[in-house]
C-alpha cells in the first residue's frame, strides 16, 4: 500500500558521527541561572511546575507534576516566538521519568499547528525505560503517525533513562528526520515536505490514557534538562 511519503524506518541503534560536527551553534542554554531565562523560553501549564536546580556540577531545569484532583495536565517550556529554525540538529541532555502513568518529551514543532503540512518530531518517554522516537505528520488528508517498527524496544540499559542524563538529538535535513540517543541513530523518516520554521518544546504530562497507570506514591518523578543546543 502506497503512503503519502516514502519512509525508511529503523529502530536499530546504529553508530553515527556527530551530526553537528560541520554545523554552527545557533541556540544554547545551560540553565545556570536561578530562574528560567524568559528571553529564550516561554512556559506552558502551571508556572510553579518549572524550576531550576543544581545537583553537584549539574545545573538544569526541572519539570514536575502538580498534584490536583484529576491529575490531567501538561507542563513545559518552549521557544516559539523566541527561537525558531528551518532544519539543523537539535539536542538536549535529559533525565526522563522512571514510572508509567505520565510522560516526558523533547520535540520539534511547527510554529503554526493549524497550518498544513505540519509535523511534530519528538522523543517521548512513557516510563519503565521505554523511549519512543517518532513523528506526527498532518496534511490535507489527515493525521499520520510515523513510528519505527518495534519502537517500544528499550534503547538504553535498564534504569538509564531515569537515573542518568542522556543526550537526545533530532537531525532535520531536506531529506529526512533522524533521531539519535547518545550519538547513536535510532530512527529515521526519509523525506519531508515541511520547510517552515520549527521551535523546541519540552514537556511533562499526564494524558487521560495514562491516568489509570499513575501511582501518586511514585511522585515526584520529574523530567530534568541539563542543557539544550541547536546547530545549523
Amino acid at each position: 500500500m502506497k503512503t503519502f511519503l516514502a519512509l525508511s524506518l529503523s529502530a536499530v541503534a546504529l553508530s553515527a558521527a556527530n551530526p553537528a560536527s560541520n554545523m554552527k551553534l545557533t541556540f544554547s542554554d545551560e540553565f545556570e541561572g536561578d530562574k528560567l531565562d524568559t528571553t529564550k523560553w516561554a512556559t506552558q501549564g502551571e508556572p510553579t511546575a518549572i524550576t531550576t536546580f543544581k545537583t553537584g556540577k549539574i545545573t538544569g531545569v526541572r519539570i514536575t507534576l502538580i498534584k490536583k484532583e484529576d491529575m490531567i495536565q501538561t507542563n513545559g517550556i518552549y521557544t516559539r516566538g523566541k527561537f525558531e529554525q528551518v532544519r539543523g540538529y537539535f539536542e538536549a541532555s535529559m533525565r526522563m521519568n522512571g514510572y508509567k502513568g505520565h510522560g516526558g518529551t523533547m520535540s520539534l514543532r511547527g510554529v503554526d499547528d493549524k497550518a498544513v503540512p505540519f509535523i511534530n518530531a519528538l522523543w517521548e518517554s512513557t516510563g519503565a525505560d521505554r523511549l519512543v522516537p517518532w513523528a506526527r505528520y498532518v496534511d490535507d488528508k489527515g493525521q499520520h503517525d510515523l513510528r519505527a517498527e518495534g519502537s517500544a524496544t528499550k534503547l538504553l540499559k535498564a534504569g538509564e533513562p531515569s537515573k542518568k542524563f542522556n543526550t537526545y538529538g533530532i537531525l532535520w535535513t531536506e531529506k529526512a528526520f533522524t533521531w539519535f540517543v547518545n550519538g547513536k541513530q535510532s530512527h529515521k523518516v526519509d523525506r519531508t515536505v515541511v520547510d517552515t520554521p520549527m521551535s523546541l518544546y519540552f514537556s511533562h504530562r499526564i494524558g487521560e490514557w495514562e491516568r489509570p497507570d499513575l501511582n501518586l506514591k511514585q511522585l515526584p518523578d520529574d523530567v530534568e534538562i541539563d542543557w539544550v543546543k541547536a546547530y545549523k
